[in-house]
């Protein structure tokens, strides 16, 4: 069988990372709501205060949990196949690859809803979406982590197709 160097394992968990979080990045401008106040200039809060910022880091939460579950399932899978050879390539590409999922979706979610206050129909400004609580981005890596725990610690053993048993076994 053909292995690939640990640096082009970890570079197709880059891949995938970045291509996660482009859709996670997008649904979390199009579904997370945005903070709405009264006058820019005083910050007067249409809601409490932060209950909008905390519902627009949950939301982006959210969406980081699943792409982790996504990329953890797949390093799983990986693991699984290859008879756990080079594991900690896997698990060490899958949080980056959660982390890259992470800052893309940041960034895109800056560059799409986050540059400016926009003018709403009734009076009302809705101020740029950011992320307050900077944990909120890990929890695609923590997920994605739970994913390859639980998967390996229920595995079986790794089957070897094209091997004769030995006699004591």
């Amino acid at each position: 069988m053909n292995r690939l160097h640990p640096v082009g394992v970890m570079s197709r968990y880059v891949v995938l990372g970045a291509l996660l979080g482009m859709p996670v990045g997008m649904l979390w401008v199009w579904w997370a709501p945005r903070v709405l106040v009264s006058s820019v200039a005083n910050a007067d809060f249409v809601e409490a205060y932060p209950q909008g910022f905390a519902v627009t880091d949950l939301t982006l939460g959210a969406l980081l949990l699943a792409s982790g579950i996504v990329v953890g399932a797949v390093a799983a899978r990986r693991l699984v196949r290859t008879g756990f050879v080079g594991g900690w390539v896997h698990v060490v590409g899958a949080m980056i690859g959660s982390a890259v999922t992470a800052a893309v979706a940041r960034v895109l979610g800056w560059w799409l809803a986050g540059r400016e206050v926009v003018a709403q129909a009734d009076g009302t400004y809705a101020l740029p979406m950011r992320v307050g609580a900077e944990g909120v981005l890990l929890l695609g890596v923590f997920s994605a982590l739970l994913v390859i725990v639980l998967v390996v610690a229920f595995a079986r053993e790794p089957v070897n197709h094209g091997s004769v048993p030995s006699e004591h076994s």
